[in-house]
């Protein structure tokens, strides 16, 4: 049995005997566990209920499990505290200025981003072809398209002036009487028409989104011209420059994504390997400290009439926590 299973037992023995208040007195730097050359004491336990809204205090305090995770959580950020100070993390001025239970919580996530900012990512090149080989069918460039919009607004006329306006150069690139760049440079409010003539580049579902999306993906072959699209801000009329379809992407085309995603699984990893480090460092705990804390806390006895004596003599014997071996 694993020490902290041993742990659980005991806490689910001290739960059992009723609910919890207020610390008793006792000696705060008491040793109550240890994990990978860092204490934890009743202070520590102290400081932390304390952040905990008294509302619920006493159901966070009377459940084993919650108490189990604080007491390990604790350990853990101790321990990052303390390889904080010896890989020589920068001590800010708000770290430099807390105390306490705070200044142990500040150290700990400067040691996360210093472990995740220091991790040396191998050349994952060949990884990223055999990732491609084997899920090639993941990599695949959706349908895409061009297109080229008139926009016309409703912050200087009324909508429906605007709708007239929108109609009548629906009309006219209909007609084939007049190109649609002199219909952008004559009707368009688009700011930047001057420089982009209101074409829109690999639009996808990225850049045209909504009802313009709806629109366009009813304009089937180049050249086709859609009715006004009413928006928010005003009306759109669009022409479909060119409409490409879902292919297959090569490697080189996948590379950069494949890679992307093979960083952060290895950043990930190592960031989870280093915790479960920590967390695997063997784990000493004082069986009669921890079963002190139903005292410490003011616990009152609240066993059912109908509890067995042999209940309560089981839950008042918890088996001990210094065994693993």
């Amino acid at each position: 049995m694993t020490r902290t299973s041993i742990l659980v037992i005991a806490l689910i023995a001290f739960a059992a005997l009723g609910l919890i208040g207020s610390p008793a007195s006792a000696d705060n730097s008491t040793f109550l566990a240890s994990q990978g050359g860092q204490t934890l004491s009743f202070d520590d336990i102290d400081q932390a209920v304390a952040k905990v809204p008294e509302a619920d205090r006493v159901g966070f305090i009377n459940s084993p499990k919650r108490i189990q995770a604080l007491i390990l959580s604790l350990l853990l950020q101790k321990q990052l505290a303390a390889d904080a100070v010896k890989s020589g993390v920068v001590m800010t001025p708000e770290i430099e200025s807390a105390k306490g239970a705070d200044k142990i919580q500040l150290l700990a996530k400067a040691q996360m981003d210093h472990f995740r900012d220091n991790i040396k990512i191998p050349d994952l090149s060949a990884l990223a072809q055999e990732e491609y080989i084997a899920h090639k069918e993941k990599y695949v460039a959706p349908a895409n398209f061009d297109v080229q919009q008139v926009f016309v607004s409703t912050e200087s006329r009324t909508n429906a002036e605007a709708k007239v306006i929108a109609d009548d150069v629906e009309q006219q690139a209909k007609s084939g009487k007049i190109e649609f760049d002199a219909l952008v440079a004559k009707y368009s409010d688009e700011p930047s028409k001057a420089q982009t003539l209101g074409i829109i580049k690999n639009a996808g579902k990225r850049a045209v989104q909504g009802d313009l999306a709806t629109a366009v993906d009813a304009l089937l072959t180049p050249g086709s011209i859609s009715p006004p699209v009413e928006t928010a801000s005003g009306y759109y009329v669009l022409k479909l420059l060119a409409r490409l379809p879902q292919r297959q992407m090569s490697f080189d085309d996948a590379r950069e994504q494949i890679l992307e995603s093979l960083k952060g699984e290895y950043v990930k990893k190592a960031i989870a390997d280093y915790v479960d480090t920590l967390r695997n460092n063997p784990l000493d705990a004082d069986q009669d400290k921890i079963n002190s804390l139903r005292t410490r806390y003011g616990i009152m006895p609240t066993l059912p009439p109908s509890a067995g004596k042999s209940s309560a003599t089981a839950t008042s014997k918890p088996a001990p926590v210094a065994a693993d071996h």
